[in-house]
């Protein structure tokens, strides 16, 4: 038997955990105390995030997807800078119940033009602090539910701008620092790009990025008209033998060009179209 509060929910005392099938959906939200960083007008920059976990998840292996939102003006007008409306805006509740045992948190990234020149933000979500934010994230769902889930696979997903995250992050992968052999990152299991390839830079580490790590499944999503298609073609034809050696695409990287989606489309319809695939 369980209650439910506002924000999360907990147990009555004496009745135990309830089993599997009868763990409710989880809805909560939390500012985070990993990602926080001085921005480029000298204040402190906190990390809102919202937590959605499907009922009857099984906390003893619970897989976790980290959205990476675009620039959230161009995509929804109306987003107030809430991670709940992100999650409501891109049907992603609904995509993510979909999946068995896959969970899902949305942190919201101030994409503010000068932290982003200064590296504030790419600084912020580096591996060290990517695993101490999954351990976060584990700790608040182990909270709500009164038992700490146990991680199966880490999933990253960005869209748009979220190449800002990512680009820094396989690079930090390819350099083979400690921390992405470790804890949540040790649990890489895929690695989502929504019309992420705005530079030849960000197509270059995605590449290195799936080499580093063959059991790794890594997919580039393309919508129509985009810029990243253009980036992307141009490093399948030309860039890559220059830059890497060798023209074959690495065995764990498959592209979807979804020629009927416009860039703001995708994040609501390919979530998690590929992920058993």
């Amino acid at each position: 038997m369980y209650i439910r509060t506002q924000d999360n929910f907990g147990y009555v005392p004496g009745f135990g955990e309830p089993p599997k099938s009868q763990l409710p959906e989880l809805r909560k939200k939390f500012t985070s105390s990993v990602v926080a960083y001085k921005n480029a007008a000298d204040k402190c920059q906190t990390t809102s995030c919202s937590i959605f976990v499907p009922a009857g998840r099984d906390l003893k292996q619970l897989d976790l997807m980290i959205f990476f939102h675009g620039l959230l003006d161009v995509c929804d007008s109306k987003h107030g800078f809430d991670p709940d409306n992100v999650i409501k805006k891109f049907n992603m509740d609904t995509q993510v119940s979909g999946e068995q045992q896959l969970a899902l948190v949305v942190p919201i990234v101030m994409w503010n033009k000068n932290d982003r020149t200064f590296g504030y933000i790419r600084s912020a979500w580096s591996a060290a602090y990517f695993n101490a934010f999954v351990d976060e994230v584990l700790d608040q769902i182990g909270q709500s539910y009164n038992a700490r889930p146990t991680l199966g696979r880490l999933i990253l997903s960005g869209h748009s701008a979220g190449y800002d995250i990512l680009t820094p992050l396989a690079d930090q992968f390819d350099c083979d620092v400690a921390e992405t052999s470790k804890g949540a990152l040790g649990k890489l299991g895929r690695v989502l790009a929504l019309d992420t390839m705005y530079r030849t830079k960000d197509a270059q580490s995605f590449d290195q990025w799936a080499r580093k790590r063959p059991a790794v499944k890594f997919d580039l999503v393309l919508s129509k008209s985009d810029p990243s298609v253009a980036v992307w073609q141009d490093w399948e034809k030309r860039t890559r033998k220059r830059l890497t050696g060798t023209d074959k695409r690495p065995a764990n990287v498959r592209v979807f060009h979804q020629t009927t989606f416009q860039h703001c489309e995708l994040p609501a319809n390919f979530l998690t179209t590929y992920l058993d695939s």
